[in-house]
């Protein structure tokens, strides 16, 4: 990582339009200080800034205006602000006779708007000006705040502020290992590598082992149509040159070589000090959320793979975690309730064209529903569109960054960063990206135009979103869902009931309960089958050993009697 990682930082107080005002304690009887307002950078009484940004609609195709386009829109009456934005701006904007008065929220669909930084959504696409993010850079859109203050005072902290990159598939096989044979690993990446490194956290979602015999134009039976890959070892030299932090592990390929592959591919991220997640050693680590502190916010990693053709890649050892949704939907739930900020990554149902599949839909925005910051479709091969639902953040599928494929729609992909602030995803910023000669570049304006107009049109024969509707929560529960793997890569789902009180250092008796409703004390682990019965009651013990608190030796398994069969007399 880039920058150092910090502790969570807890902060609140209320903030006006223009900046926050403390009141002072009723035993201060001196005249209140006045509050902050609008001044030059120049005045020797300046206390900080509030940050202001222009935005629009999703797939609007203007990414950019230059200082003479926002002067221009503000005079001609095609920009929109509510009344004390207006009031802030005009010093620095000019005449505001003609801007639309806003309500309580934009409607960047119908109108461009101006809004005050900290109020962002993910719903809508900020414009930078001049090429300056409204969160970092510097435009006419920051105001200096002059007054009175024992400290800085500004809407947005720098030092609660991250960007992630979330990125879609890596595959360095095939077309693209032919690129790094004859140009280098460093060549493969290099348009797009400054806005990779660029972030605080830098995702990459490989989906293939490295090997140290591979051959990556074809599998063992030297058939270039094999779906079967691996990459060479050297070539994870591109991964290096894009800064990767957080490898996702939960591709459909990886044990495509046998899951010893995988082991030594995740061995060589760790000599890298690189994160993983989705996927690992055993299906424990693989399941894992992996936490990562940036600028007090603490985000949680969570992958896996729902891909029910590739059952080699999900495994009782090496592999990929399994989507199991009930145990999903709670961690994330827990997640948010212990304050992390989940960012979910799905391995989904692969399409050759830019329509989201309607199971896709479904599963990712159950997921929102249950809390996740953001919700990732890293399956896809070819792009799909991104919307808010319930307050989250879903990209249905960013499609290829490192894996060259053949058809139009597989060519053309987008890459995400996301503007998180005092544990709020504010903003989206998008690189968008075609593959030519098996390299990544930017789109043109042009393409970039078409690539939009696009998903817009994907985007509206979607099931309606709810992006302001508040996730569903819950109280914290004692009984939760879970599930371990068992052979040919099944799902064994279970109901967990912990113990009424619990402490750090205590481990506690488990009971598998194998015959259902039968009373326990309440200082022991209570472990239930749920659905079809696929795992022992030694395979459960044995996962809740190696997740939970509890004491081996103090283990029972309650299973029903068995039936004995009657004996039949013999007649004489």
């Amino acid at each position: 990582m880039r920058a150092a990682l910090i502790c969570l930082i807890a902060c609140g107080g209320s903030e006006s339009a223009i900046g926050p005002t403390k009141p002072l304690p009723i035993a201060d009887r001196s005249p209140a200080p006045a509050p902050p307002r609008p001044c030059s950078a120049t005045s020797p009484d300046q206390i900080g800034e509030w940050r202001y940004a222009l935005v629009t609609a999703p797939f609007d195709p203007v990414e950019d205006l230059t200082h003479e386009q926002l002067f221009e829109a503000w005079r001609d009456g095609s920009l929109a602000a509510a009344p004390d934005t207006i009031a802030a701006l005009s010093p620095a904007l000019g005449d505001a006779s003609r801007v639309v008065r806003l309500g309580d929220r934009a409607d960047p669909a119908s109108r461009r708007a101006i809004m005050p930084a900290h109020e962002l959504s993910p719903a809508w696409k900020a414009i930078t000006i001049d090429g300056a993010h409204p969160l970092t850079g510097a435009s006419p859109l920051l105001v200096p705040l002059c007054g009175v203050a024992n400290q800085r005072v500004r809407n947005i902290d720098p030092d609660k502020l991250s960007t992630v990159v979330m990125s879609g598939t890596t595959a360095l096989t095939r077309r693209t290992a032919e690129r790094i044979e004859s140009h280098g690993a460093y060549d493969l990446v290099r348009q797009i590598a400054p806005w990779f490194r660029s972030a605080d956290i830098t995702h990459v979602s490989n989906e293939v082992a490295f090997l140290r015999q591979c051959d990556p134009d074809a599998g063992p039976s030297g058939d270039p149509m094999d779906l079967v890959f691996c990459s060479k070892d050297r070539y994870i030299e591109a991964l290096e040159a894009l800064g990767t932090d957080i490898v996702e592990l939960t591709g459909s390929h990886l044990s495509d070589y046998g899951s010893g592959t995988l082991v030594r591919t995740i061995e060589m991220y760790r000599k890298r000090g690189w994160v993983w997640f989705g996927g690992g050693r055993t299906q424990l680590e693989a399941a894992e959320p992996r936490i990562l502190e940036h600028h007090g916010n603490r985000f949680a990693f969570v992958g896996c793979n729902a891909v029910g053709t590739w059952l080699h890649a999900v495994s009782k050892g090496p592999g990929v975690a399994a989507c199991d949704w009930p145990r999903m939907t709670w961690e994330i739930r827990d997640l948010r309730r212990r304050g992390l900020l989940p960012i979910v990554s799905v391995q989904h149902q692969e399409t050759h064209e830019h329509d989201v599949p309607p199971g896709l839909v479904t599963d990712l925005r159950r997921l929102a529903e249950a809390g996740a910051m953001v919700v990732f479709g890293s399956q896809a091969h070819s792009a799909h569109p991104w919307d808010v639902h319930h307050g989250a953040y879903i990209h249905y599928g960013p499609g290829n960054i490192l894996f060259a494929q053949s058809t139009e729609a597989q060519r053309e992909a987008t890459v995400d960063k996301l503007y998180v602030h005092a544990g709020t995803l504010l903003a989206v910023e998008k690189l968008y990206t075609r593959t030519e000669h098996g390299q990544p570049r930017r789109l043109t304006a042009l393409e970039r135009a078409r690539f939009l107009r696009q998903m817009a049109a994907v985007y509206a024969d979607l099931p309606p979103n709810e992006p302001w509707s508040a996730p569903t929560t819950s109280p914290a529960d004692r009984v939760r869902p879970d599930a371990l793997i068992v052979e040919h890569g099944r799902i064994q789902q279970v109901l967990v009931r912990m113990p009424q009180r619990m402490t750090s250092d205590h481990r506690y008796p488990l009971v598998v309960d194998l015959m259902g409703g039968l009373p326990y004390p309440d200082d022991a682990f209570i472990v239930a089958p749920i659905g079809k019965r696929r795992a022992t009651g030694p395979e459960i013990a044995g996962f809740i050993h190696a997740k939970y608190p509890v004491d081996p030796d103090q283990t029972s398994i309650t299973e029903p009697a068995k039936p004995t069969k009657k004996r039949r007399s013999r007649r004489r």
